[in-house]
């Protein structure tokens, strides 16, 4: 499978992928408390990267991005593609 991002503008993806390095800053050197609220956002965000990527472009963003914490990977994608 290829990496595929299915209706999102070239915005609207960008503002998806600083909010992911911004998480995985907090999730990787934050306070507990920190964790514990980027752990929340990331659970907000989760559904809405789910409708608009497939497993191999999140992954791809996770390599591209450097991002460093297990706990940023999507508990279940619904193939949409």
């Amino acid at each position: 499978m290829k990496p595929e991002v299915k209706g999102l503008t070239s915005l609207d993806a960008a503002v998806l992928m600083e909010k992911m390095i911004i998480l995985n800053g907090m999730l990787v050197h934050g306070t507990e408390e920190e964790k514990q609220r980027a752990t929340e956002e990331w659970n907000k965000l989760e559904p809405i990267i789910s409708r608009h990527l497939n497993c191999d472009a999140f992954e791809m963003a996770k390599r591209e991005l450097m991002l460093e914490d297990d706990r940023l990977t999507p508990s279940s994608f619904q193939n949409l593609f």
